[in-house]
């Protein structure tokens, strides 16, 4: 009796393995890790200078990053809150979303620096700077995966989902 039961759980935790490795690969190949960051800019004259900074400074990290595989910026246009800010950015996996910028980013910061201190424009940078990160401060930040199989992208659709399509020649 207990060679069977042992041997029960082991072929149990042999299919468990291979069914969960299985899934792992199943999952990392049909999801997507999406990150939501979203924060307010209170409409006035001080929204153009945030949304500025964004642009020139805060983007370009993820603009310029091989891992981040889409990103949007969305605006709130109708609803409760019209001061939100959304930022979503796609990965393939975890370990893209951890991994450094790198080079890209690198470049692109050695060509664009920001004006230091007694530098033409720092005074202006500065208070984009402080205003960004004044609106930024209260941010909240969300993980989230999506099966790419419902997903439609850019007018494509991976895979169809809803009720199989009738079978030709059918009624």
């Amino acid at each position: 009796m207990r060679r069977f039961i042992l041997g029960a759980c082991a072929c149990a935790l042999a299919i468990f393995m291979t069914t969960g490795t299985a899934q792992a690969q199943q999952q990392d190949s049909q999801s997507r890790y999406v990150i939501v960051t979203s924060f307010d800019v209170p409409y006035g004259p001080d929204r153009a200078k945030v949304l500025s900074y964004l642009n020139e400074y805060f983007l370009p990290g993820t603009q310029h990053n091989p891992t981040v595989r889409n990103s949007r910026v969305l605006m709130h246009n109708w609803g409760g809150d019209a001061m939100q800010v959304v930022l979503v950015e796609e990965y393939d996996n975890w370990a893209d979303i951890m991994a450094p910028c790198g080079k890209p980013c690198d470049d692109y910061n050695a060509q664009h620096k920001a004006p230091e201190e007694g530098e033409a424009g720092y005074a202006e940078y500065q208070e984009k700077t402080n205003l960004f990160f004044k609106a930024f401060s209260s941010h909240s930040d969300e993980i989230y995966t999506t099966n790419m199989n419902r997903a439609v992208v850019e007018g494509k659709r991976p895979t169809l989902v809803g009720p199989a399509p009738p079978a030709a020649g059918g009624n």
